[in-house]
C-alpha cells in the first residue's frame, strides 16, 4: 500500500488515543499558520512534549489531519493519517535507506540532464529550482533583541538565502514557554534523526540549531512579500497521558512517498 508522501506527511496531527495509562508533566503548545490579513488559521499545529518523547498534531483548513509520535528510546518515528487509517514507520535504518535513494535519484537526474542540449537543460533546472527550491545553503543571524511578541520576549533573527531574506523568526527562552530541558532536548533529538532527509525532515520543525530559544513567531518571504505567519497561541505545563506517544492499535501500515 502506497503511504503519505513525505513533505506534507511530515506535519503530522491525530486525536488522542489510549485511557487510564500513567500520565507525567509535560508540555503543550499549540501553533497557527496564516496567511498575511487572513485571520483564519491555515494549519493548526499542537506539539505534546515529553522527556524522550514528542508528539506533534497538524490539521490543514483543507481537511489534513495527521499526527507524528518520536519515541527517542525506540529511535523511531511513527507518522499516522487518521483519514485513511495508516501508518507509516520511521527508523535510522529507513532514514539511511531513503537518503540513499534520494542521492541515487539525484545521481540519475544528473546523468540525464548533462545529455540534454544546454537550453532544454536550464528549462528543467529552473522547473526543478521551483519544485524543491534552489538548494542554496541558508545562514541566520541574529537581528534584535528584547523583542515583544505578546507575552514573550524575545531574539529576533533573519534567515537569509542568496543574499535575500526568506524568513524571520522570534524566539522566546524555554522557560517563557515553560520547557525545561529534557523535553527541549527531545525536540533537538528529532531534529537531528531527520536530518538526513534534508528540507524534507525540517520541515517538521521550525528555525534550526541557531536559533537560541523556541520560535514564537516566524514569518516565511518570498521576495519581499511575507506569504505564510506561524504563531504560538498557547503553551502550557500540564500532565500528558502517555498513550499520546504510542501507535494506536488497528491501523494499517504503509510506506512513505519521496515525490
Amino acid at each position: 500500500m502506497r503511504g503519505p508522501k513525505l513533505l506534507p506527511v511530515l506535519e503530522l496531527v491525530l486525536g488522542v488515543w489510549g485511557t487510564g495509562l500513567v500520565a507525567s508533566a509535560g508540555v503543550v503548545i499549540e501553533q497557527e499558520q496564516r496567511e498575511p490579513g487572513n485571520p483564519t488559521p491555515l494549519r493548526r499545529t499542537t506539539f505534546y512534549l515529553d522527556a524522550g518523547r514528542l508528539r506533534i498534531e497538524s490539521k490543514s483548513a483543507e481537511g489534513e489531519d495527521t499526527v507524528t509520535i518520536f519515541d527517542e528510546a525506540k529511535q523511531v518515528v511513527w507518522v499516522v493519517d487518521r483519514a485513511a487509517g495508516t501508518y507509516t514507520e520511521l527508523t535510522a535504518a529507513k532514514v539511511r535507506e531513503m537518503q540513499q535513494r534520494m542521492e541515487e535519484a539525484r545521481k540519475q537526474m544528473d546523468a540525464q540532464l548533462a545529455q540534454m542540449p544546454p537550453e532544454r537543460r536550464r528549462m528543467i533546472e529552473e522547473m526543478m529550482k521551483l519544485q524543491m527550491g534552489s538548494g542554496a545553503a541558508t545562514t541566520v543571524r541574529e537581528v534584535g533583541r528584547e523583542e515583544k511578541v505578546g507575552p514573550y520576549t524575545c531574539i529576533r533573527y533573519e534567515q537569509i538565502s542568496q543574499g535575500q531574506r526568506v524568513g524571520e523568526f522570534w524566539a522566546a527562552p524555554l522557560d517563557q514557554l515553560q520547557l525545561g530541558e529534557p523535553e527541549y532536548k527531545t525536540f533537538q533529538t528529532l531534529t537531528r534523526f531527520l536530518e538526513p532527509l534534508g528540507g524534507a525532515g525540517a520541515r517538521l520543525v521550525s528555525g534550526g540549531r541557531e536559533i537560541q530559544g523556541f520560535p514564537v513567531r516566524s514569518l516565511t518571504y518570498e521576495g519581499q512579500q511575507v506569504v505564510a505567519e506561524e504563531t504560538v497561541a498557547k503553551a502550557e505545563r500540564r500532565r500528558l497521558d502517555a498513550g499520546l506517544f504510542q501507535l494506536p492499535p488497528g491501523l494499517t501500515k504503509s510506506e512513505f512517498e519521496l515525490e
